[in-house]
């Protein structure tokens, strides 16, 4: 039976998702509030044949878990932005992720010797970011 591993876990950059997981949207002089709790699934972008119980012993998260992420924000459209008439504003909440590394060997059932297979990472959603955006007159 082929026997994997996984190694060398390390922690990389924070990085923000790239879609929305709450958005709010409102004319000039209303106030915009998010507040609600969202399940954002954890990635793994390679496994090279390892299961996801060897990766997420190694990383210390399940990867194939997800995370519950309460969401809490509010902002007051403005009148004008950047000197133009804010049509409307838009607030967007955005996953972010803490983001681990790590390297997956084999060795063959008649081996004795590991073999390297690749390296993947992992991003496990922990808080979110606030973008605001208009839409001008």
């Amino acid at each position: 039976m082929t026997k994997y591993r996984a190694r060398n876990a390390r922690i990389m950059s924070d990085r923000t998702g790239t879609s929305g997981i709450a958005k709010a949207t409102g004319d000039p002089g209303v106030a915009l509030a998010i507040s609600q709790t969202k399940s954002v699934a954890t990635t793994v972008s390679a496994k090279f044949g390892a299961s996801g119980e060897v990766i997420s012993a190694e990383v210390g998260w399940n990867i194939t878990g997800s995370s519950s992420i309460s969401i809490s924000g509010s902002w007051k459209v403005p009148k004008i932005n950047n000197s133009k008439k804010v049509k409307t504003g838009t607030l967007t909440a955005y996953a972010i992720y803490k983001v681990k590394s790590f390297v997956v060997d084999k060795m063959a059932w008649n081996s004795t010797k590991w073999e390297y297979q690749g390296t993947g990472n992992t991003s496990k959603a922990y808080g979110v970011s606030f973008k605001k955006t208009f839409t001008y007159q």
